[in-house]
């Protein structure tokens, strides 16, 4: 009898020795809390016959924890990165590449952009991968819109072309109740300045820098980039866009701005301010017919130094289902990252409110340069785009931003391996 207490002991103690748990950090979102508590759940019911387990904690000014963690090699099993951040992360050698542990059914179901955004070009590996997808658009007040007798296009290909959005705007001035034709989120700070300004240059045939040659001169202040930067410069003096003391609540609070420059985050706040007034127009033709708009977010990434990379891989192989990434769009009001989770959404899918956004996440997305410099080009182009709005000369502005970027790749040797 002793015997077998002591068998039925060990077995016990064998049992609690192989159960797994996984850490996860993640972002700590309002709107993405929901998910995360929802992910925990399934994916603990999904995995405790194989006797592994997830605690997923939300982390407060997580770039700060995982610039904390690197340093100590102090980090969880998987960790949410902001996607940009990636070549950055990868060539410091802080990352661990997912590839061993993603079902190649769900990568040939990404978005082409989503794939571009986890891809560390030197070596074609994924070190991250995001569940959704982001986009930039206009939204507009179809009040406004039909006292000022402007068309509003349906679809990414009936876009308005910039002769259009000029006329939008100039007509729109008049109407009465609009103070600003258009606001661009100026008083955003940070990496908008890039993200939300990059398909400008995108669209006419510029960048923030050379993908192939990776010098930021004669790109980011080509003579496209100078003209389309000039053009926005020009409606601001015309007094048509929210200055940045203007706030954040123009457009869908005290509706003094009839249309709004701005991404899918702003759903909730949009819809509960204009209610059946709101209308979703595609990003414009700002040069000829080529459109551009930003993509990407926070991503599932795996530290180097996680000590359990195998069931790591495993739960972020789970949060990438197409039941999840549908979960995640629908609790977060973000695109799906997956086309098949797109026809699970009852924002994005097939006649929903949110399907044109889709449209621009499959069809026009540009992923924002996957370098290690990329800090440092938003940054730079960031404050630029901030002193052009206020009144700065545009090429020089652009000449400075140019210098710095290629100046921090050159003081790096050009961030072996991409200097070859």
């Amino acid at each position: 009898m002793k015997k077998i207490v002591a068998l039925l002991g060990l077995t016990t103690l064998l049992s609690a020795a192989q159960a797994a748990q996984i850490t996860v950090w993640v972002i700590d979102g309002g709107s993405e809390r929901p998910y995360f508590i929802q992910l925990e759940k399934a994916f603990n019911d999904a995995f405790k016959s194989k006797g592994i387990s997830a605690k997923v904690t939300p982390i407060p000014n997580i770039n700060d924890a995982l610039k904390a963690g690197f340093l100590s090699k102090k980090l969880p099993d998987v960790v949410m990165i902001d996607g940009p951040n990636m070549a950055n992360y990868a060539w410091a050698g802080q990352l661990a590449p997912l590839d061993p542990y993603l079902d190649k059914a769900m990568l040939k179901d990404l978005l082409p952009a989503i794939k571009d955004q986890g891809t560390y070009s030197p070596d074609k590996k994924m070190y991250s991968i995001s569940p959704y997808d982001s986009t930039v658009l206009l939204w507009g007040n179809k009040k406004y819109l039909k006292e000022a007798g402007v068309r509003i296009p349906k679809s990414v290909k009936d876009a308005w072309t910039l002769t259009e959005f000029q006329d939008a705007l100039a007509k729109l001035s008049k109407v009465k109740g609009v103070t600003w034709p258009l606001d661009l989120k100026l008083n955003y700070d940070g990496e908008w300045l890039s993200y939300g300004f990059a398909p400008f240059l995108q669209s006419c045939g510029a960048d923030l820098i050379n993908r192939k040659t990776w010098k930021a001169t004669g790109t980011v202040n080509s003579p496209a980039a100078v003209k389309i930067l000039s053009t926005l410069q020009d409606w601001k003096k015309k007094n048509w866009i929210v200055p940045q003391s203007g706030g954040d609540n123009r457009f869908f609070g005290d509706k003094t701005a009839a249309l709004v420059w701005v991404g899918n985050w702003m759903w909730r706040d949009h819809k509960a301010g204009l209610k059946n007034d709101l209308v979703l127009i595609p990003a414009p033709k700002f040069c000829g017919n080529k459109q551009a708009s930003p993509n990407g977010g926070w991503s599932w990434a795996i530290p180097a130094s996680a000590a359990n990379k195998a069931d790591a891989g495993a739960f972020v192989n789970f949060a990438m289902t197409t039941a999840q990434v549908a979960k995640y769009a629908d609790t977060t009001g973000y695109i799906p990252s997956r086309k098949s989770a797109t026809p699970l959404s009852k924002v994005y899918g097939k006649g929903g409110e949110g399907e044109l956004m889709a449209d621009q996440a499959a069809e026009i997305a540009v992923v924002r340069p996957v370098h290690p410099a990329y800090p440092v080009i938003s940054k730079n182009f960031g404050q630029a785009v901030l002193n052009i709005l206020n009144g700065a000369n545009v090429k020089a502005e652009l000449d400075k931003a140019a210098a710095a970027i290629d100046a921090d790749i050159a003081a790096n040797k050009g961030y072996p391996p991409f200097n070859k």
